[in-house]
């Protein structure tokens, strides 16, 4: 949802800004045109079945696949060449056409993925005829002078997977290019792999710096023109080895860059000690997945920034000197202590370790992740030049940490393994936690070991075991390995403990530990199992250690506990918290307008205190899912995705009031089974304004606001809408009519369409404020409203729609920031309201600070500022 694109004229200006931000710095930018053919997903392009050359699925994605017909490839073929010319339009200097990882040009080059026995399919050079074509489209309508060059997977790898068939291998892949640079392309950029392969794509951390070097060199071998590619790298000695071999013309770096963005400015100023290098842990990979429905961008394990820059944008400054105690030096702890340090606080990081890292001192442990230690490596450095006073082989208590006098705290003492203490033996001498085992107290050789827990550090440890020589069982009581991990990582460790031999006994749950054997017993049936182990580890995962955090916050001290202390997880939440902790201690906040009134506020609050034929644009868009959930109030939850809804409508005849005019933002939220809308905010304008606040406020427990002033226009296929209160623009969009920014529109609306009748429901608070018998005013008689609405429509347009929110003062709208626009229309209706029932009663103290800004202004706080 938040990839780029060239397909429409529209895109051609915002991709301008882009081109024009590079070639500000002196660099060039290239677009990547790519089509992902059977690789995706068909619930992205509205149910249908995804396409590709021949109707054979990708055995990774499992999506009905049909195949295209010529007419298509032709169109396909025009789409190329017409977003080529796009990109050249918006003062990009080149294209790179992707014909690798298993996407749509690979799918017709591979003999794998294309059994066509038409133009386009059969032989080799009719497997090549779709990109020459586009390449000949590219070059006729953009010129000689834009370079052209194709991302080329020049591998298959699939004989990993099993497969016997025919499918690229490297002398095709040589035979491809060499066809490629006789087209007249102006680069090769090599890789391999598609997405059954796809951990030769994207590699996991065992996965050594330049291990395509044999692949780039063969290809390097048979061409003339410009060769470029990925392999991994990490370390600059890596690619001007690449660059002094002749292996490569240009060194391509992915993921290096996410890892540090000024990854190349510290190897031009010798700097390159201070690279903070990427782990291959392939969390921005998993991120993209995780986040996917939340419209949200990836997250880097190493980088807290990454793709939040503008968020974060520059650290606040510490002028009064503080100082600050950082307990626990592993990933939360150091990423803290160095953000602080460049604040200019005065820092102090306190470990029992005789090393930093932390856990990652036990996770490097394993075979091929020696990497891992270069995480502590770059803290290492940072301290040296931030002069932050590390402590190591020091207990963090309170007395070691109070004798520093710090003005905060930041607690990061990590977990401690979980253990089962009602299984017998469990603390037997033949028992051993992971940290006993990876600390290399075990010498274990010949032995038969049973590991407790087939999540990945189970496994990693596992494969550490059996690497030392000894037969290993997994036993675990789920009945999958490693649901909640990264599948490539888990296939990867999962691949070397099939060679070791490794046995597996999943969905049985550990009764007894015993010497020479464990007890199971079979989830499913209680069938009950011995299983010969000489030792047994435990990985049944960690709890978050907080008792220092307690501690310290009964001396008063400011106290901010981050990483596994809060809850036990991977690197890339503990650095993100270490990360956020550093530079929000001892930041003055501006105060914020929001949705969520602080407690200490409520104490000023101390003023006496059907819709037929509406017409306008109703739009939506997804949100920060954290935005949501801090703005929801009890029992609402979140949905699963994080959508915003936005409409703004004139009300010619309202049955309650003259016409009036109405902005309503709400969310989607849950209660138990039941989805409805929250409307967080609603303002009016208009003649029949002041009656609709009666009729609302009152009566139905709707927030809303008078005062609005609205401009609701159509000229031909396009309207604008823009909604200013109290000298602030709140809203202003647009929207051209047509088609909408994603399918998904359609669905979220229950697929409007004039002369439909649809329903819905929405979620509504009550409450009073009554003085007691000294008059003294409380707030009483909460609950929780729902009703259901229906809609009956004359008419349904779907638009393209461009959207900004603002906020005021009075109407904090946009601390509900947009991530990703779905879509919207322009629409003619009429609402009936059925009825309101009450769903909850609800402790009033409890749910008023998050509804009082719906209401009421700043002046209700007496914040009057009258001259």
């Amino acid at each position: 949802m938040r990839q780029l694109s060239v397909t429409k004229d529209r895109h051609i200006k915002p991709l301008s800004r882009l081109a024009e931000a590079v070639h500000r710095h002196g660099a060039s930018i290239f677009i990547q045109l790519h089509h992902p053919g059977r690789e995706t997903v068909s619930a992205l392009i509205g149910g249908q079945p995804v396409a590709a050359p021949s109707p054979i699925p990708c055995k990774y994605l499992q999506q009905e696949t049909r195949a295209l017909t010529i007419e298509e490839i032709k169109q396909l073929v025009q789409q190329f060449t017409d977003g080529a010319v796009r990109v050249k339009k918006a003062g990009c200097d080149g294209v790179e056409l992707h014909a690798a990882h298993g996407y749509l040009l690979q799918q017709f080059l591979s003999p794998y993925t294309n059994k066509r026995e038409d133009e386009y399919g059969g032989n080799f050079e009719n497997r090549m005829r779709i990109l020459l074509e586009i390449i000949e489209g590219i070059r006729r309508e953009c010129g000689t002078d834009f370079p052209i060059g194709v991302r080329l997977s020049v591998e298959e790898f699939l004989d990993q997977t099993g497969v016997t068939e025919d499918y690229i291998h490297i002398q095709d892949g040589i035979r491809i290019a060499a066809a490629l640079e006789q087209a007249g392309i102006d680069f090769l950029d090599v890789s391999c792999g598609l997405y059954e392969t796809g951990i030769t794509c994207v590699e996991p951390i065992s996965y050594p710096q330049g291990w395509r070097h044999d692949m780039l060199a063969a290809v390097k071998a048979h061409v003339t023109i410009p060769v470029l590619g990925v392999s991994a790298i990490r370390e600059p000695k890596t690619a001007e080895a690449f660059l002094e071999e002749g292996v490569v013309d240009f060194v391509s770096l992915g993921r290096a860059w996410l890892a540090d963005e000024e990854w190349g400015k510290k190897v031009q100023e010798g700097q390159e000690s201070e690279l903070r290098k990427c782990i291959s842990c392939l969390r921005c990979f998993e991120s993209l997945n995780e986040y996917n429905a939340a419209g949200l961008p990836p997250e880097c394990a190493v980088n807290p920034r990454l793709a939040k820059e503008l968020k974060y944008r520059e650290l606040p400054c510490d002028t009064m000197k503080h100082t600050a105690v950082v307990a626990g030096g592993g990933p939360a702890g150091m990423c803290a202590a160095e953000t602080l340090a460049k604040r200019g606080v005065h820092v102090v990081l306190m470990d029992e370790g005789q090393e930093l890292g932390g856990t990652v001192n036990l996770a490097k442990k394993p075979p091929l992740k020696e990497r891992m230690e270069w995480v502590a490596d770059y803290y290492r450095e940072a301290f040296k030049k931030l002069d932050v006073e590390v402590k190591l082989g020091t207990a963090a208590d309170v007395d070691s940490v109070m004798a520093y006098n710090p003005d905060a705290v930041v607690v990061a003492t990590g977990s401690v393994p979980i253990v089962p203490e009602k299984i017998p033996g469990i603390h037997g001498e033949n028992v051993y936690s992971v940290k006993e085992v990876l600390d290399g107290k075990q010498e274990w050789k010949d032995k038969t070991i049973a590991v407790i827990g087939a999540g990945l550090t189970g496994l990693e440890t596992a494969e550490y075991v059996a690497a030392l020589g000894n037969r290993v069982t997994i036993i675990d009581m789920l009945g999958e390995i490693a649901p909640g991990a990264n599948h490539t990582n888990v296939a990867d460790v999962c691949g070397r403990l099939k060679k070791y031999g490794a046995s597996y006994l999943l969905g049985h749950a550990l009764k007894e530990i015993r010497e020479g054997c464990v007890i199971v017993e079979q989830v499913e049936d209680h069938q009950v199992k011995e299983v010969a182990a000489d030792a047994v580890v435990l990985s049944l995962g960690y709890r978050p250690d907080d008792t220092l955090a307690k501690a310290l916050r009964e001396k008063g001290v400011e106290v901010r506990i981050v990483g596994s202390a809060v809850k036990d997880g991977t690197i890339a939440p503990a650095v993100r918290m270490g990360y956020e902790a550093g530079r929000e201690l001892f930041e003055h906040k501006k105060k914020l307008t929001s949705f969520h009134i602080p407690a200490q506020d409520i104490a000023n609050f101390g003023k006496v205190s059907l819709m037929d034929e509406q017409e306008g644009l109703y739009m939506a868009y997804l949100t920060e899912p954290a935005a949501i959930a801090r703005i929801l109030p009890p029992p609402l939850k979140p949905f699963s995705m994080p959508v915003v809804t936005l409409s703004v409508c004139h009300i010619h005849r309202p049955t309650f009031a003259d016409d009036y005019y109405e902005a309503i933002l709400g969310v989607y939220a849950t209660y138990g089974q039941t989805l409805g809308l929250y409307p967080l905010g609603l303002v009016l304008g208009g003649p029949g304004a002041e009656m609709a606040v009666q009729c609302g406020r009152d009566n139905g427990s709707i927030p809303k606001k008078m005062g609005a002033e609205f401009v609701i226009r159509r000229n031909g296929a396009v309207v604008t809408a823009e909604v200013a209160r109290r000298g602030t623009q709140l809203v202003e969009a647009s929207m051209e009519l047509g088609e909408y920014n994603s399918p998904l529109t359609h669905v979220l609306y229950q697929a409007p369409a004039a002369g439909k009748k649809t329903f819905g429901g929405g979620f509504y608070y009550h409450f009073d404020r009554r003085p007691d018998k000294e008059g003294t005013a409380h707030f009483e008689n909460g609950a929780l409203l729902m009703n259901q609405c229906e809609y009956n429509y004359q008419s349904w347009e779907p638009g393209f729609v461009n959207l900004q929110l603002k906020s005021s003062i009075d109407d904090p709208w946009a601390e509900l920031p947009i991530n990703t626009i779905i879509g919207g229309a322009y629409s003619k209706n009429s609402l009936l309201v059925h009825k309101l029932n009450l769903a909850e009663e609800l402790d009033a103290d409890t749910i008023v600070p998050y509804l009082l800004t719906g209401w009421y202004d700043r002046t209700a706080f007496m914040e009057t500022g009258r001259i």
